[in-house]
């Protein structure tokens, strides 16, 4: 009797689950149907008028304007990149409604250990855009070529101080000197909070040289104050100020670099959330909208969705390889 009775329990248990399973599929169905459904965070982790400002209300203009998404966006800044991933991974991972936009700037803190969290902390969605750097000079240098500031560097590392942002910036500059083959650790860098600050010493003549994303110092290129040796990407760039300025690899030395920017969601993201946005921001790129702001702010077109945890997987060695390089690494615990 009790065999019977333990058979008749099991069946009900198993239908139970099977409904408890139909209930959450069916759910499930609904919830990726209706989604966003209701209004979207869009994090930039950093100040207003910060490249990851600049990124993501680029795109929550391109998505309103072209109707791809009806759901309301709303921007929030935060202090800084540290603090703003860290807000990110302890408090929205597991938000479906919440993405923000990340950079080879969360590589680089995760490198030099300021924070523990990198993209595997994340669930990284898709690259949209990469950020390109030139080798600036005051209109009047000397240095023709970026040649002439390399032979400088060499036979004088010391007396040939430079300046330039304290993070990326400081990346491409490290990449790009130890790769010509410059003793880097000697080099007298001069760090700023970014490309305008960074120029002032050039401009006075303190450094020699700047090392920044283009879009930073664009005004006093355009103005005659600044000159260009070198830009990074793969190509020559675009536009009457840039056709003709050869790219690092033009000048001898065997790199290709930028400054990616990616959107990401929380770790727990809903594979139903990633697909929409993976979509939703494949058709965004192809806009005349979206193509206006990359047109606007120079930026490279560069979207990857297939193969992004790869790509990041494989910056993150290179970038803390430069990070050794510079002496900025420090072990980064969670």
């Amino acid at each position: 009797m009790k065999t019977v009775q333990h058979r008749v329990y099991r069946v009900w248990i198993v239908a139970a689950l099977l409904l408890i399973g139909i209930g959450m599929g069916a759910a499930g169905a609904v919830l990726a149907a209706d989604y966003p459904g209701k209004s979207m965070l869009m994090i930039a982790p950093s100040k207003p008028g910060s490249g990851f400002d600049t990124t993501m209300r680029a795109v929550v203009l391109a998505l309103t304007q072209e109707k791809l998404v009806q759901a309301p966006m709303t921007v929030m800044n935060m202090a800084g990149s540290v603090p703003g991933t860290a807000q990110i991974v302890l408090r929205y991972s597991n938000d479906p409604n919440m993405i923000a936009v990340m950079s080879t700037t969360g590589s680089l803190n995760y490198a030099t250990g300021l924070s523990p969290y990198y993209h595997k902390d994340w669930k990284p969605i898709a690259r949209l855009i990469s950020a390109y750097y030139g080798i600036f000079v005051r209109q009047d240098s000397p240095y023709k070529n970026l040649g002439d500031l390399i032979k400088d560097l060499k036979n004088n590392p010391g007396g040939t101080p430079l300046s330039g942002g304290y993070s990326d910036d400081r990346l491409c500059y490290g990449a790009l000197f130890s790769k010509a083959g410059v003793d880097i650790t000697k080099i007298n860098y001069a760090a700023f909070a970014g490309g305008v600050e960074s120029a002032g010493v050039v401009l006075e003549g303190s450094a020699k040289a700047l090392v920044s994303t283009i879009d930073d110092v664009m005004g006093l290129l355009e103005s005659k104050q600044l000159r260009l040796l070198a830009v990074s990407p793969g190509k020559r760039m675009e536009g009457p100020l840039l056709k003709d300025i050869p790219t690092f690899r033009e000048a001898g030395v065997d790199l290709e670099w930028d400054n990616f920017r990616y959107i990401l969601g929380g770790k727990g993201m809903p594979d139903y959330a990633v697909k929409y946005w993976q979509g939703t921001l494949t058709k965004m790129v192809k806009t005349p909208t979206w193509q206006g702001m990359i047109k606007k702010y120079r930026w490279g077109d560069s979207l990857l969705v297939e193969g992004i945890d790869k790509f990041l997987d494989e910056k993150q060695v290179v970038i803390t390889d430069v990070v050794k390089k510079l002496g900025m690494d420090k072990k980064a615990k969670k």
